[in-house]
């Protein structure tokens, strides 16, 4: 008896969840009569009553009639699951602004319930981004409801979330939420300016990082589509105001059908959303920015220099987080201009350790954030010659392993960039930091070379064993060149020693010779290079200059080698008369050779964009000075 009444109830509760997902006015009568016999019984293991489950599908005509038939009370309505959500909260987090109305016209109460975490369905609507919820419930707000149990405001939320033009919205009508720090010290900036996606500099659609992923010509393609899409969002005319700026809404502008249609494929919409994400996130950093007070983190930066004179760590301080030394650590160039545009005292600012913005950068290995703070006018000699707490200069920040690595991959390219920095710096620098000693009595040339002892000796290993590949491969080469040379096509004249085709055919065989002497002689010089590289005693200055160098002359040498081997044998199907005429060739063999630059492009543009940096930081390095 009991095991039937046991199967009966399941039956109930699962034909009570058919009819909720179906929707559908016949399904009405079943879950109204579920809900006479069972109210708000869980219908799972969450919790969730039939209401949580009219709300997250938007039933609007069930609640509709349950409430007219008076089967709803205002208790009913504020039953919760084990997450303390109501049925409110969870018409907030699917963005059901109708069934949501249909609740508060019964019971306004529900618009101040709490979950477990402290959140009001205003709070849940602003961390999921449903406007239209939000601009429902607001109306019923105070501002006790606007935070969560970790001291969290809407704003905070719905930067978290990355529904920044809500967030905007939320700005516009509560200014003074800008101000406000969660339990851990940090205002919405603060989030904002951890978040690297957030911004273009530290999205996958620009060209600083190219070469640091796969499929390079698929990375520039999307950097140029993200270049050519409009951004929408705009900001109107701001009002002039004495006391502090007064900032305009943003509206969004209407594109043509076609190219909204263009831009509804899969593949470019995540294009266009990051290009339009990225433009209203940089819109509301500077809404915060200028909204922020500075004067906390200049006088806890104060204080913490104070403090470390007299041996009191600033780790143990309670020190505001600093939003600014948190954008350099992550190479937020957009945020980092930004603040130092509205406060250009921010400039002078260090962390914890004693280390300016511009130390920080050069630690965590910031290549594009370091050239521009050198270039934007700051009071660089100052920030260059700032030693830290530590008695580290600049340079032995510089020398500092970066682990993981965020440039190239593969222990060769790490080594050669970690040697390219460290010279970089080492020589924007003033020559008398060049052999100061920190706290620990070493230099930063003796730091460099015990930071990178083991990453040099892995370096060795690889170049060592990929030289042996490449002169095996160019061997192969210059052996099948050096056959063909004196196997042609045709065969010899056993009177006179020349090549038969060469009587009739002079144009075509001089080709085939031209080809395979380039060919050979390629190959041979990719050996001498690559005999020359495994002779190198792979010092730090070896790695620097030197190896690099030979490194893209093998690669160019081996890369010619390859195409006058392929196109020889062409021409040599032309000589035979197998091929009648050039012009299949002619397409064959760019088709082959664009092949082969893709593949040298994929390959080795890290080298060749080394190479590149190399050249420039040569010309353009500020070098000692008296």
């Amino acid at each position: 008896m009991a095991s039937s009444r046991i199967n009966e109830d399941r039956s109930n509760r699962s034909a009570a969840y058919r009819a909720v997902l179906e929707g559908k006015k016949q399904s009405v009568e079943t879950f109204r009569s579920f809900w006479r016999e069972e109210g708000v019984k869980p219908l799972d293991k969450f919790g969730d009553t039939v209401l949580h489950f009219l709300a997250i599908h938007g039933n609007v005509d069930a609640f509709r009639l349950l409430l007219q038939d008076g089967l709803v009370t205002s208790g009913n309505l504020k039953a919760k699951n084990v997450n303390g959500d109501a049925a409110l909260h969870e018409a907030a987090r699917f963005g059901h602004k109708d069934v949501a109305e249909i609740m508060l016209r019964t019971e306004k109460d529900l618009v101040s319930e709490r979950n477990k975490r402290g959140e009001t369905p205003l709070f849940v609507a602003a961390a999921c981004g449903k406007k239209e919820v939000f601009s429902l419930l607001e109306k019923y707000i105070g501002d006790c409801m606007m935070r969560r149990n970790d001291g969290c405001t809407i704003l905070h939320a719905a930067v978290i979330g990355g529904y920044y033009s809500l967030a905007i919205g939320i700005l516009e009508s509560y200014p003074d939420l800008a101000g406000k720090r969660n339990e851990k010290g940090k205002t919405a900036l603060h989030l904002l300016a951890a978040k690297t996606e957030s911004f273009r500099s530290g999205s996958a659609y620009t060209l600083n990082d190219l070469g640091r992923k796969s499929l390079i010509p698929l990375h520039i393609l999307r950097a140029i589509i993200y270049w050519c899409i409009a951004v929408v969002y705009k900001e109107s005319q701001p009002v002039n105001s004495v006391e502090e700026p007064n900032f305009a809404s943003i509206h969004k502008l209407n594109r043509s059908s076609f190219a909204n249609f263009i831009l509804g494929f899969p593949w470019l919409k995540e294009i266009d959303d990051a290009k339009q994400s990225h433009a209203v996130a940089l819109m509301l950093a500077e809404r915060l920015i200028r909204r922020e007070d500075w004067s906390h983190y200049v006088h806890t930066g104060a204080k913490d220099h104070e403090g470390s004179q007299f041996g009191i760590s600033s780790e143990k301080k309670n020190s505001m987080p600093d939003p600014l030394i948190q954008a350099t650590r992550l190479g937020i160039i957009e945020v980092v201009q930004e603040i130092l545009s509205v406060y250009p005292e921010a400039v002078y600012t260090f962390d914890g350790k004693g280390r300016n913005i511009l130390q920080i950068a050069v630690e965590e290995k910031k290549w594009f954030l370091y050239d521009h703070l050198m270039t934007s006018g700051t009071d660089r000699d100052r920030m260059l010659s700032a030693i830290d707490h530590e008695g580290n200069s600049i340079i032995h920040l510089a020398a500092l392993l970066e682990s993981p690595p965020s440039v190239p991959p593969g222990v060769f390219h790490q080594m050669m960039w970690e040697a390219l920095w460290f010279k970089r710096v080492q020589y924007d620098s003033f020559p008398h930091l060049w052999q100061l000693q920190n706290s620990d009595g070493t230099t930063a040339k003796q730091v460099f070379e015990t930071n990178h002892a083991r990453l040099r000796e892995k370096a060795e290993e690889t170049v060592r064993a990929l030289s042996n590949s490449v002169l095996i491969v160019s061997v192969l080469i210059g052996t099948i060149n050096f056959a063909a040379i004196f196997t042609v096509p045709g065969g010899f004249d056993q009177t006179t020693g020349e090549a038969i085709f060469l009587k009739n055919r002079r144009w075509e065989f001089g080709l085939l010779m031209f080809y395979l002497a380039g060919g050979l002689f390629s190959s041979l010089f990719t050996m001498g290079t690559v005999l020359v590289i495994i002779f190198l005693r792979f010092t730090t200055e070896d790695f620097y200059i030197s190896l690099p160098c030979y490194i893209v002359t093998n690669i160019i040498s081996i890369f010619y080698s390859t195409v006058f081997t392929i196109v020889a044998a062409g021409q040599a199907l032309i000589v035979q008369k197998v091929v009648i005429t050039d012009y299949r060739l002619l397409v064959v063999v760019f088709f082959i050779y664009c092949l082969l630059a893709l593949v040298l492009m994929e390959t080795s543009y890290l080298i060749f964009d080394y190479v590149y940096y190399l050249i420039r930081n040569c010309l353009c390095y500020r070098g000692q000075e008296s």
